[in-house]
């Protein structure tokens, strides 16, 4: 019961307007820890922009997973 309200006060705390955090248990196979980031996903075309969308991401070292 502790570690689900550690959780819970966890993703909370990572979530801020918009969506939550994702679960990242298993997404980044057997790479330790899995943790939900934001990252910003830039357009498919070579336009500078001064806004990208974000979206969540599961990151392992220096790779990213979907979640």
């Amino acid at each position: 019961m502790i570690r689900s309200t550690i959780t819970t006060m966890r993703r909370r705390m990572l979530s801020g307007l918009g969506s939550s955090p994702p679960r990242c248990a298993w997404k980044c196979g057997r790479c330790t820890p899995c943790k939900p980031i934001h990252v910003a996903v830039p357009p498919g075309r070579p336009v500078t922009m001064e806004y990208y969308p974000e979206a969540w991401r599961c990151k392992c070292g220096n790779k990213l997973y979907m979640p």
